[in-house]
């Protein structure tokens, strides 16, 4: 019988010398900003205009405004925002990568290298390889699975004679079977980068023996690991919205009246879009942003442990060889 993996908080245990994850992660918090900062600082002059033009079309939506939406046209500044950003994701996910490759080291090998744990090294490159396979992936799941879905609902509507009710039923049916699929395979290549890691060669797909056996430990570790976040996100969004909404009388009665809900909805949405325009509002949100990045931050960081403990448990077993 496997070895229990007790992997949910292995990221955390105490190892020596101490502090070494929180320097990589202050490294990666301070190249992110620079990075942010840098393309905020290049594309200022196009980010203004696609800014205020969001604005106005959000706002124009709530209260309704559909000539306020027509006169605000479509600024061709968003181009080049959004080649720009394509461009800047580049460098994003290669930070990430080595801030990955620098968690995983350390968790699995006791090994530290570069500025602050970060480095630009074999490792990093490989992580960064796992990530094209992650995307590479999900194009090939969405590919298979648009067919399946064509297939079973051109075969179903000839069958039932275009019956919406058996259609409706089906897409419930085919949704339910995808997402299971998607938990399934993203489980089992989950320590994918853990695994590349440990082996000390890209080996992403030997994630599929590091996880033979183990799949129900790390479904339990992951499924806890997202209600914790999933709780803690619901609980800064409930205070983001209670002071962004401070001092608005929501009139409850008016939303559960189905006659009147989708007005008073509006006016709602639109007192947060404009509390949000208020400079007094900023610094409460500016700081509840902050405590949620670095939780983000720190779920990612336990989602790393626990492909690291699969990935250190699969060497100790012999499922994969170290190169």
């Amino acid at each position: 019988m496997a070895e229990p993996l007790n992997a949910t908080f292995f990221a955390f245990r105490k190892r020596e010398p101490s502090g070494v994850m929180l320097r990589a992660s202050l490294a990666f918090v301070i190249v992110a900003i620079v990075l942010v900062a840098a393309f905020a600082a290049l594309f200022w002059g196009s980010l203004a205009p696609v800014i205020t033009w969001y604005g106005t079309v959000v706002s124009a939506s709530i209260s309704g405004d559909s000539a306020a939406i027509q006169n605000a046209g479509f600024p061709t500044e968003f181009f080049a925002v959004f080649g720009g950003l394509l461009l800047w994701l580049f460098p994003f996910y290669i930070l990430c990568a080595a801030y990955e490759a620098a968690c995983l080291r350390w968790m699995i090998h006791g090994e530290v290298q570069g500025f602050m744990g970060l480095a630009l090294d074999v490792p990093t490159w490989r992580v960064w390889g796992c990530y094209w396979m992650w995307l590479l992936l999900n194009i090939a799941f969405s590919i298979v699975m648009s067919i399946l879905f064509g297939v079973v609902l051109g075969v179903l509507a000839i069958n039932s004679g275009g019956d919406p009710a058996a259609t409706v039923s089906a897409m419930m049916v085919l949704y339910v079977v995808q997402y299971a699929l998607m938990a399934y395979f993203a489980i089992r290549f989950a320590p994918g980068a853990a695994t590349t890691v440990a082996a000390r060669r890209f080996a992403f797909f030997d994630a599929w023996k590091v996880t033979s056996g183990r799949f129900g430990a790390l479904l339990g570790s992951f499924a806890l690991l997202w209600f914790l976040y999933a709780v803690f996100s619901i609980v800064i969004g409930v205070v983001w919205f209670a002071v962004a909404l401070s001092g608005v009388a929501i009139d409850f009665a008016a939303l559960s009246d189905p006659a009147r809900a989708e007005a008073a909805a509006a006016e709602v949405f639109e007192a947060y879009f404009q509390s949000l325009l208020r400079p007094e509002s900023w610094a409460v949100i500016g700081v509840l942003w902050g405590v949620g990045s670095i939780a983000a931050v720190i779920f990612y960081v336990a989602t790393y442990g626990v492909n690291a403990r699969a990935a250190q448990a699969a060497l100790e077993e012999g499922k994969i060889q170290s190169a």
